[in-house]
């Protein structure tokens, strides 16, 4: 495939799933920042300090020096194929997107610092291609095993190390002052983060849940945080004003919970086909979302330099759920507090091709909502479009399941 062709099928379907999204939610004016953001991100010059290559790094560290990072997380069909002469062709979707965006033609990484979380071996490979090729390149190993004894301290030095690293690359600082400042403005974000999954909980006929998924994607997407939570407060605010308007009256489409391989803009065929399905992804458990529950309070934003990037580092070796650990308790306790919210009448959980990781912990997940009565469909795909159709009539049969469920609940009850 010749590169004008290559760009043509990433510009049909970034502007693809940027249309839908904007035609499902016309009446959401706060939603458009969001969708202008990722047109943005998509064509703007690919010129970068500082490029994360997947999300599994605390950012605010390298905010702290002086760098606004660029993610590169993966999502496109189109920048995949960017990457079909440097991987091979069974990696998994996510790392082989990444890897085309950073070979797209026209872009230009090679005054950027890479900072590579090794979250799988496709990772650790492209780390070594990319080293191969004079690359500038800081390396994130992250500990397997959160109960070794020394897993904590092993991740503290990484993360000392790479705030050097950035620092020399950027020539800022990292300071106390500037470590809670970033500490500060990702809190926020977050916070702003929470109450807007909150308030949009449910509320399909306000905001789709697509369009709720991909703000909550766009994180990745901003160059400025405190844009960004600005503009989340903002459209949080709107839906919050029509909630307060309007009674949603009965309980119509059965509601899912989306868990396992991150569903990333602008692949957003898994979703999609939900809605088209009648089902309503009422929550989504993946590691690239941001983690709420790291908030930082103001005790954490006490003490040395030294001692504010060992309290970073504990909390997201706490809350990480990536696949880097053998054993995902996270990824698991995120999944089973969203059940236990309520609500939840079934769980996709979406498997993409190389990414076995997610099927490891699978067994367990499934057993777990098997306690609460919950059915489970196992969703594997790529982010080639062909096998829509088959994934439709499949997601059909679930979704007619669970409604069938949901009749049989109400005979039992009457």
């Amino acid at each position: 495939m010749d590169k004008r062709i290559k760009l043509d099928s990433f510009d049909k379907e970034y502007n693809d799933s940027l249309n839908k999204l904007y035609g499902d939610n016309t009446e959401l004016r706060g939603l458009k920042w969001f969708l202008d953001t990722a047109h943005r991100w998509a064509y703007r010059p690919d010129e970068h300090d500082v490029v994360i290559l997947g999300a599994a790094v605390p950012e605010e560290l390298v905010m702290a020096a002086g760098a606004q990072p660029h993610w590169l997380i993966g999502g496109s069909l189109g920048s995949a194929q960017w990457s079909d002469e440097l991987v091979p062709r069974d990696t998994d979707p996510v790392s082989r997107s990444i890897s085309g965006y950073i070979n797209r033609p026209g872009s230009d990484y090679k005054d950027s610092l890479l900072i590579i979380p090794l979250i799988s071996d496709s990772m650790r490979k492209i780390a070594y291609i990319l080293k191969s090729e004079g690359r500038k390149i800081c390396i994130v190993d992250i500990p397997p095993d959160r109960n070794d004894k020394y897993a904590a301290q092993k991740y503290s030095k990484q993360m000392k190390d790479m705030c050097s690293t950035v620092s020399a690359h950027t020539g800022v600082k990292v300071t106390k002052a500037s470590i809670v400042s970033s500490m500060k403005i990702v809190s926020a974000a977050r916070a702003v983060l929470r109450d807007f999954l909150e308030v949009s909980r449910g509320r399909t006929d306000i905001i789709t849940d697509s369009a709720r998924l991909f703000v909550q994607n766009s994180y990745y997407m901003t160059d400025s945080v405190e844009e960004w939570t600005y503009h989340v407060a903002e459209l949080t605010r709107e839906i919050g004003y029509y909630a307060a308007r309007t009674v949603r009256t009965g309980k119509s489409r059965p509601a899912v919970l989306l868990c396992g391989s991150p569903v990333l803009f602008p692949n957003y065929k898994i979703p999609f086909l939900v809605h088209d399905a009648g089902l309503e992804i009422l929550e989504a458990v993946d590691h690239t979302a941001i983690k709420t529950q790291m908030i930082y309070n103001r005790k954490m934003l006490r003490g040395s330099r030294d001692r504010l990037i060992e309290t970073i580092s504990a909390q997201w070796l706490k809350y990480d759920s990536s696949p880097s650990y053998i054993r995902n308790d996270n990824l698991y306790n995120n999944i089973l507090a969203a059940v236990q919210r309520g609500d939840i009448e079934g769980a996709v959980c979406h498997i993409l091709k190389g990414q076995i990781e997610y099927d490891f912990e699978l067994e367990r997940i499934e057993s777990m909502l098997s306690e609460y009565g919950i059915p489970v469909f196992r969703l594997e795909t790529d982010y080639q479009y062909q096998d829509v159709e088959q994934l439709r009539i499949r997601m059909e049969a679930f979704s007619e399941m669970i409604l069938q469920n949901r009749v049989r609940r109400v005979k039992r009850v009457s």
